[in-house]
């Protein structure tokens, strides 16, 4: 069976989902991860200790739940979710309100201050035509326009502190953009030093 990524917005870059696993024992736990998308693979690094990482390693499977909710993003990675949130997807826990789930079998490649592992889709489902998961480059873009658009009209002699602001930023887009959003960067950085003159 051919799973076509795109169709779930996933491309090139790190984006922002919930991700399910199960216990051997049965029990479901709900945290928010970055899943790395790249030409070559598709990958998450998972955290010690954690319940994530020891499902993971204890089952071999995970679930991505592609969603906009903050509330469930909050309550996934400061507590934990109770069965209301949950359904299922191929017998598989799903938050039930995602825009659309992934379930993943996973391939331990390499622990270093993380545990790396591919993901290989096994079941997808769309609730949504449109379905678009969270980028943290694309919204530290966003971050840096906002602060790009009082450059003009701050004195240069303040222009320091906003500059100090992008560049945190540019280097989240860096790390997590994609192609569209390092190259929407770069684009901005231009207009800016055009500002400088």
């Amino acid at each position: 069976m051919n799973f076509d990524l795109v169709a779930f917005g996933i491309r090139d870059g790190i984006w922002e989902v919930v991700a399910t696993t199960r216990s051997e024992n049965g029990v479901t736990n709900a945290s928010p991860i970055g899943l790395r998308c790249t030409q070559e693979n598709l990958t998450v690094s998972l955290y010690s200790p954690s319940r994530t990482l020891e499902n993971v390693l204890e089952t071999g499977y995970i679930g991505v739940n592609i969603l906009h909710d903050p509330l469930i993003f909050v309550h996934a990675a400061m507590g934990d979710l109770d069965s209301s949130y949950f359904g299922m997807l191929d017998g598989f826990p799903v938050i039930r309100s995602a825009q659309g789930w992934i379930i993943f079998e996973t391939r331990f490649l390499e622990h270093t201050d993380t545990y790396r592992f591919e993901l290989t889709p096994i079941a997808m489902h769309k609730n949504l035509d449109m379905i678009h998961p969270v980028n943290r480059g694309f919204n530290a873009l966003i971050e840096a326009l906002i602060i790009a658009t009082r450059y003009r009209i701050t004195p240069e002699s303040k222009r320091e502190a906003l500059q100090k602001d992008i560049d945190f930023y540019a280097a989240i887009v860096q790390k997590c953009g994609g192609e569209k959003e390092r190259e929407a960067m770069e684009l901005l950085n231009a207009y800016l030093m055009e500002i400088e003159g």
